[in-house]
């Protein structure tokens, strides 16, 4: 039984069965004898039906009585095949859905994984096999095992006569537990027989999803009970934890530090004044087709000042939430952050001549509301500007700067398990939406990137991508003029 069960000491006997899970209490009522003894040596280790059994004496029914009456459990049941007294494998259950099918004879049926199985490092040594797709995994515990699965792509009789009923048994265990597919009955045979295909690769609710991205979704958003999940603060002892704000970057003492104080635009002016009065209204920004018309809009280093400030500056600091660690402060800013962990940096890169910066990459202090140039290749960050520049609508020469948005994945990661990459994800859409609302209510032209150069962006900012790295991209621009 999985380890994390629990079950009511003080049960009578004569009474129901309390189990304590992880998703919710089972309680099962009128448990024969057979069914005490089984939850209490499964909750010790390994027991085989046989040795249950022969402890529960003379209980009706025998082993498919029993089997049935561990049927309302088998969300909570681990299955292991072992020969003899040595494990070679044990299918897990990590979802209160897990329903294990029946072992079933593979008759030399051609298998594979999974196109969404993957095989990781499992906690307690070994290997596991996962799937997106099924609420089991794999935990493969001998040598033999693991060296099999280079060879499972195939029929049984692939395997040597003294391994096959080894290999069978596993082929079907591993199918049971749904990270080993099956193929389609063969229509031929011989040299000119048609190459196996398989039902996953032809179901329409999984065209659309490649693994890798099925791997993220599921990992966020589906309850897998080996994995921590949500605000668990799994980091705190590990690391320390990072700070609100990103801290200015170290001095080269060969290259004095490159910092460019930006204008704050006066939002709290007098009636009248300021972008409370002269902006268009939500409804405007939101529905009209057309740019709003302002007297300038070129796209100037005091108007980049200010779009940074009206959607990215921090407005705040904020102490801890009563429920978080000491160390662990938050912040407001103009764009929601999931918990306003706000694990997102932003950067500004220019090229020569065509923006209204010196050319180089340079990082936003959204406390400071400044701009410190980056100590990475120049000509990168030139490449990358004028690259993504090449692509915009208007006249050449309009100024347009390159607005890159990185993650500090460890201010997500400390508080977040399992879902602090899915919420840096939420951060980036929010961030790109309000600067997009701002920089059109000022007459700006903007525009987000569908698919960025990651590396291209860690060259021009000199960062180690493992611990800051490119999630999203933004071109923003002067206005172009009315034809």
């Amino acid at each position: 039984m999985r380890p994390d069960i629990v079950v009511d000491p003080d049960t009578d006997p004569e009474e129901a069965l309390l189990l304590e899970t992880p998703w919710e209490d089972l309680r099962i009522k009128e448990p024969s004898a057979a069914l005490r003894e089984a939850v209490r040596r499964m909750q010790l280790g390994p027991s085989a039906i046989p040795n249950i059994l022969a402890s529960a004496s003379g209980s009706p029914g025998g082993a498919e009585k029993l089997l049935e009456e561990l049927r309302p459990l088998q969300h909570l049941v681990v299955r292991t095949l072992a020969v003899g007294a040595v494990p070679l494998l044990s299918v897990v259950p990590i979802s209160g859905q897990a329903r294990f099918t029946r072992l079933k004879p593979l008759l030399g049926r051609v298998c594979r994984l999974s196109r969404f199985a993957v095989i990781r490092c499992a906690p307690g040594g070994g290997l596991a096999v996962e799937s997106s797709l099924v609420d089991h995994k794999v935990e493969l515990h001998h040598p033999g095992v693991m060296g099999m699965l280079g060879r499972i792509d195939g029929a049984a009789d692939d395997f040597d006569a003294p391994h096959l009923p080894v290999a069978e048994a596993v082929r079907s265990y591993l199918v049971a537990a749904g990270v080993l597919v099956v193929a389609d009955q063969p229509t031929g045979h011989g040299p000119g027989a048609a190459e196996p295909t398989f039902a996953e690769d032809r179901d329409p609710a999984l065209t659309g999803w490649s693994p890798d991205e099925l791997l993220v979704h599921s990992g966020s958003r589906r309850e897998r009970y080996d994995r921590p999940r949500g605000a668990a603060f799994a980091q705190v002892g590990r690391m320390p934890p990072p700070p609100v704000v990103k801290p200015p970057a170290a001095t080269d003492p060969d290259r004095p530090a490159h910092r460019i104080t930006l204008a704050r635009p006066d939002l709290d002016g007098g009636p009248g004044t300021g972008p409370a009065a002269a902006d268009p209204s939500l409804t405007a920004v939101l529905e009209c087709g057309d740019l709003p018309v302002v007297e300038d809009g070129e796209l100037s280093l005091d108007r980049l000042g200010a779009l940074l400030y009206r959607a990215a500056r921090v407005r705040a600091m904020l102490p801890p939430a009563d429920f978080d660690p000491a160390g662990y402060p938050t912040s407001e800013r103009p764009y929601l952050s999931v918990d306003d962990s706000y694990a997102l940096e932003v950067y500004v890169l220019a090229d020569e001549g065509e923006s209204c910066l010196p050319p180089g990459a340079y990082h936003y202090d959204p406390l400071d509301h400044c701009l410190e140039r980056m100590g990475g290749d120049p000509g990168a960050a030139a490449d990358l500007a004028g690259a993504a520049r090449a692509g915009e609508p208007g006249p050449d020469g309009e100024p347009t700067v390159f607005i890159g948005i990185s993650a500090r994945f460890a201010r997500a990661a400390y508080k977040f398990s399992g879902t602090a990459y899915s919420n840096v994800l939420k951060d980036v859409g929010a961030l790109q939406q309000t600067m997009t609302l701002v920089a059109r209510a000022m007459g700006l032209q903007s525009r987000v990137l569908p698919v960025g150069d990651a590396d291209a962006f860690q060259r021009a900012v000199g960062l180690d991508w493992r611990v800051e790295s490119s999630v999203g991209d933004m071109i923003i621009s002067s206005r172009i003029p009315p034809s």
